[in-house]
C-alpha cells in the first residue's frame, strides 16, 4: 500500500510513504527520480517548497502516478504551462533535487543553445533559494554557472555591437576591433585623466 502524504500538484513531484518510508518522487517518474526524505522534510516542503499536505492511498506505482499526472494535467488546463514568472517562483523555493534538475537543465540545455539571458535570470532566482545559499558546493555551481552565463552574453553583445559598427564604419581596421576586445577584456589600458602639477 502506497500513501500520499504531500504533493506540489502544479510541479508533479510528491511525497509518498511506502513500508515505512518517505520517498520523494518527480517526473519522469522513474526509480532514479525517487529519493529518500523523512518526516521531518514534510513541513518545510509545505511552508517553503509549495507542497500541500495530501492524504490519499494506492494499490500500486501505477495508479498513484496515474493520479499525480490527471491533477497535473487539470491544473495544466486550468492554469496553462507555466510562465516566467512562476518559473521564478519555483526557483526561488524549491527543494534540492528540483535546484538539481535546473542546474542540469541549464548547464546541458540554455547554455549550449546560447540562451544567455535566460540562464542568467534563472541562475538569479536560484541565488535567493534557501537551499542553495545553505549549501557552499550548490552555491558555488550556481556562480561558476551564473559566469559563463554573463561571459557569453558579453560575447554575444560585443559581436552584435561589432556587426553594427562595421555596418556604420566600414573603413574600419580589424586592429581597432581588437582594441576594443582588449580593452573590453582586460579593462582601461591608459590612465585617464589628468594631474595637477
Amino acid at each position: 500500500m502506497l500513501k500520499l502524504r504531500a504533493a506540489a500538484w502544479e510541479d508533479g513531484y510528491a511525497i509518498v510513504e511506502q513500508d515505512d518510508r518517505l520517498v520523494l518522487i518527480r517526473p519522469p517518474y522513474r526509480s532514479q527520480n525517487r529519493s529518500r526524505v523523512f518526516l521531518k522534510d514534510i513541513e518545510p516542503a509545505v511552508q517553503k517548497y509549495g507542497f500541500a499536505v495530501a492524504e490519499a492511498s494506492f494499490d500500486n506505482w501505477a495508479d498513484l502516478i496515474g493520479h499525480l499526472k490527471q491533477r497535473f494535467l487539470e491544473i495544466r488546463k486550468r492554469d496553462g504551462e507555466p510562465d516566467g514568472v512562476r518559473i521564478k517562483q519555483l526557483a526561488e523555493r524549491a527543494p534540492r533535487e528540483v535546484v538539481q534538475g535546473f542546474l542540469h537543465k541549464i548547464e546541458h540545455e540554455l547554455l549550449v543553445q546560447r540562451e544567455w539571458r535566460a540562464a542568467s535570470g534563472l541562475l538569479t532566482h536560484l541565488l535567493r533559494n534557501p537551499v542553495v545559499r545553505t549549501d557552499g558546493a550548490m552555491l558555488e555551481a550556481v556562480g561558476n554557472l551564473l559566469e559563463r552565463a554573463e561571459a557569453g552574453r558579453d560575447d554575444t553583445d560585443f559581436a552584435a555591437l561589432r556587426s553594427s559598427i562595421e555596418d556604420e564604419f566600414p573603413r574600419l581596421r580589424p586592429e581597432h576591433f581588437e582594441l576594443a576586445e582588449r580593452i573590453r577584456r582586460d579593462g582601461q589600458i591608459l590612465a585617464m585623466g589628468s594631474t595637477a602639477a
